[in-house]
């Protein structure tokens, strides 16, 4: 496995273009979290300064960064066995699922040992979440899994975690995602379920705090709440088995929809006092943008701008400011990261020949 530095990237953009444009790929890419801060929102207000600072992005919204085979480092990390299905990084930590099992290792820079790899599950996985403290991995038939993740450092490591015991929290998962510390566990229905968490918050040896995942739910049902929300000429067996409609996905506490050829997002409310339930939110237009946008769709990931809609067809981004294209033919992966704290709206693509780094910013006409 391999890792290109940050800082690497962004000289070698400044090299390309100038310093204009490695400012914008830090800002819009790099570290995208940084386009929420106030302090960033109220410069942007300036018309001189966004329009100044826009500027590059007029001539060309793409920079071409050719990096050579110079620039990657071999992360000190065993081989993984199998093809890999999913990743995911937490602290640092690195999950990985594959048909040979899941996946965990320690994956941190200032150590130039070779971190040692450990088996979590020898059940082939599909994918897999982390963070506050858990992660969760799904094994089809075996279940959705969970376990609390050690924070030992250093070559030592491994003895944190060797002897933590695995919680199966649904007996079938194809598919797992995260909304907010709670998890959405797509199983054998059409309808994904809602897994709770109970948390409280820690202080870290750093001086850190976190809020910490110490305990999960029993699986509940969305099927009678969406009923109710799509209509109720449906049965509840009928939204059990996907009639009409599809769940393509979410985004936090937002649920995407396929209705018809109408696209919706639901509000999933989970307060701890009241009764799971999904509320209407909002439709997006699609226009002529995607003339059959979710045929064959591949994956739906988060975004804080929106969603994230790979398909056969391409990739498009869905969101406030509506539908934005991002590839018009089929791509190798794409991938986003919204529970991290600074990629929290950039896109990854990879397709054959060329590695893409996308990210967004709105600009009022």
């Amino acid at each position: 496995m391999y890792y290109v530095p940050i800082d690497s990237l962004r000289a070698q953009v400044a090299r390309a273009q100038d310093h204009h444009h490695a400012v914008l790929a830090d800002h819009l890419v790099f570290r995208s979290e940084r386009k929420s801060s106030r302090e960033f929102q109220d410069l942007f207000a300036i018309t001189a300064v966004r329009e100044r600072f826009l500027e590059p992005l007029a001539i060309g919204p793409e920079t071409v960064v050719s990096i050579d085979a110079s620039t990657f480092q071999q992360a000190s990390i065993e081989p993984i066995p199998g093809n890999m299905t999913d990743t995911v990084a937490y602290g640092n930590r690195l999950f990985t699922t594959s048909d040979a099992g899941v996946f965990e290792t320690q994956f941190d820079s200032r150590f130039d040992t070779q971190s040692p790899l450990l088996q979590v599950h020898t059940a082939p996985a599909t994918a897999i979440v982390a963070g506050n403290g858990q992660f969760a991995a799904s094994l089809g038939e075996v279940g959705l899994v969970t376990r609390e993740v050690g924070f030992g450092d250093g070559d030592q490591w491994v003895d944190s975690v060797r002897d933590r015991v695995l919680e199966t929290l649904a007996p079938y998962s194809r598919s797992v995602t995260r909304s907010s510390v709670h998890l959405v566990n797509y199983g054998e229905s059409p309808v994904p379920d809602f897994i709770r968490a109970t948390t409280q918050i820690e202080r870290r040896a750093n001086g850190f705090t976190e809020t910490i995942v110490t305990d999960f739910d029993e699986p509940a049902s969305l099927d009678q709440s969406l009923r109710e929300v799509i209509g109720n000429h449906l049965t509840v067996d009928e939204v059990r088995a996907g009639e009409g409609f599809e769940v393509l996905g979410n985004a936090n506490y937002r649920l995407l929809l396929l209705i018809g050829h109408e696209v919706r997002v639901l509000n999933m409310l989970a307060r701890r006092d009241r009764a799971l339930r999904v509320d209407p939110y909002r439709k997006i237009d699609v226009g002529q943008t995607m003339p059959n946008p979710f045929a064959h769709a591949l994956s739906t990931q988060a975004l804080r701008s929106g969603f994230l809609v790979e398909h056969v067809g391409g990739v498009h981004v869905l969101g406030d400011s509506g539908v934005t294209e991002l590839a018009d033919e089929l791509v190798v992966q794409a991938r986003t990261f919204p529970n991290s704290r600074r990629y929290v709206d950039t896109v990854i693509l990879v397709r054959e020949h060329s590695l893409d780094l996308v990210g967004f910013i709105d600009i009022d006409p």
